[in-house]
């Protein structure tokens, strides 16, 4: 089989012929900017979708009508720039009619991604089988896809499957995903608004962002939407059927913050509600990523949720399943990897460390048996930290029950903030930090050693995350 692929040099397009490639077809791939890469089974046109015939003389266009057997459009316009629908019409909308020229003419069955943003502003479940529901648009993309597929519904009709993917996120994200609607963008904003507070040595402070923190957004990873694509184009032979390629379960807004800050190392954003900031107007760099990330905020109160219905029934509820957090976590932290000034970021701010390490991360353990077996040890342990504050852990039969500010234990230890922070990330054992002089035994040393020896295996069982991103450069 030959299958023609326009917009073949996206994120989507580039690694779908890669698959297509390896399951035995031979692929043509169409974009403005071919690679001077053909093989005996993959070779580039150029091409542009937007003009009639894609530019093509006579007997190159007649030469693909021939031997096409099926086509995978994704050539489109996907950022929100456009200022009026006029803007997106010859790639979203034209591009379509062009395309299905083709079709027809060939014969050939077309693959049309689509997006499940033509649902404008629906409320409640938007299903595969709707389309003209007399819904406004929060911009002139979804509304452009909108119109596209309305034309690939007007007759005459070739052979067709509709794919509408959600929020297309990167799983191995480069510097220039913060082009592509999706987190990144924010990601790269609140970087840059940190690295510019660092570089005016001013203290980085949370970024409220507006949004519901219980609203979702219907992320998918990019390489299940190309393998539930390429699946679903071998197993599907019903015509004019849609699926929407969204997952399982979206992910709610407040999870999101979650990860985005663990990836930062600091509570970096915050949602908060219109309310809010009415009684709290938005501090200058909080205005400066409202407005960089403007044509996105529809998308931080979406309610909308998207039928699986035809898509599970052709491959199975497993298909696009639910964004695992850890792999979440991981995509983020390799954009910010290729941040070069990365490291300023991640280790600036010493304070926020420590003031998180003992009134958020070290309370989370409050209740809960410090040591798994070990139900023997009691202690009322004071930490100071020079050049910052002193803190008390109290340990009751192996359980850690309170963590407060101050000092009043019975025995302690002092260092400094660089060496606590290593050792407390798991980088460093306290008896390293004691035979180097860097930790200092206060009153009781012989207790304050045998505690420590309980101290070392919580801290490699519950590291800190303090430099997530550093390790994975």
């Amino acid at each position: 089989m030959t299958i023609l692929v326009t917009g073949g040099s996206g994120i989507v397009g580039r690694p779908l012929i890669e698959l297509l490639l390896g399951r035995g077809h031979k692929v043509i791939g169409l974009c403005r900017n071919p690679e001077n890469k053909n093989t005996s089974h993959l070779r580039w046109i150029k091409g542009d979708v937007s003009s009639p015939r894609f530019d093509l003389n006579g007997s190159k266009w007649q030469q693909l009508c021939e031997e096409v057997d099926s086509i995978f459009h994704l050539a489109a316009r996907t950022d929100f720039k456009g200022k009026r629908l006029h803007d997106y019409s010859p790639t979203n909308i034209d591009g379509v009619r062009h395309i299905k020229e083709l079709a027809l003419a060939g014969n050939a069955w077309l693959h049309h991604v689509s997006t499940a943003f033509v649902c404008g502003d629906w409320k409640g479940e938007f299903r595969e089988d709707q389309l003209q529901e007399n819904q406004s648009f929060h911009n002139y993309y979804e509304e452009s896809k909108y119109r596209g597929e309305c034309v690939l519904r007007e007759e005459p009709t070739p052979r067709y499957t509709i794919y509408r993917p959600s929020i297309i996120l990167e799983r191995k994200p480069t510097a220039a995903s913060s082009s592509v609607f999706g987190p990144f963008v924010f990601l790269d904003g609140v970087f840059r608004l940190c690295l510019g507070n660092i570089k005016k040595n001013n203290t980085l402070e949370t970024i409220r962002v507006e949004g519901n923190p219980n609203a979702h957004l219907p992320f998918v990873f990019d390489d299940d939407v190309i393998l539930a694509l390429a699946d679903l184009a071998e197993s599907s032979t019903i015509h004019g059927k849609t699926y929407n390629l969204v997952s399982a379960v979206p992910l709610v807004n407040n999870t999101l913050a979650e990860v985005f800050n663990q990836a930062f190392s600091r509570e970096a954003v915050i949602w908060v509600d219109t309310a809010s900031i009415e009684k709290k107007p938005l501090k200058t760099a909080e205005k400066v990523l409202s407005r960089k990330t403007k044509m996105y905020a529809p998308y931080l109160n979406l309610r909308t949720t998207f039928s699986r219905k035809n898509l599970e029934e052709a491959l199975g509820k497993e298909v696009l399943p639910a964004i695992n957090e850890g792999d979440l976590l991981a995509a983020f932290s390799i954009f910010l990897s290729t941040k070069q000034e990365l490291e300023q970021v991640v280790s600036h701010d010493e304070a926020f460390h420590l003031e998180h390490y003992f009134s958020h991360f070290l309370r989370q353990h409050t209740g809960k048996p410090l040591i798994k077996n070990l139900a023997s040890l009691s202690a009322c342990l004071h930490v100071k930290i020079k050049g910052y504050n002193t803190w008390t852990i109290t340990i009751d039969n192996g359980i850690l029950t309170k963590v407060e500010k101050g000092s009043a234990g019975n025995f302690g230890y002092t260092t400094d903030s660089k060496t606590f922070l290593q050792v407390a990330s798991g980088k460093m054992s306290p008896q390293q930090g004691f035979f180097q002089g860097a930790i200092q035994l206060m009153t009781n040393p012989k207790e304050a050693l045998r505690t420590a020896t309980a101290l070392e295996e919580f801290f490699r069982e519950y590291p800190y995350n303090f430099q997530p991103l550093l390790s994975s450069q």
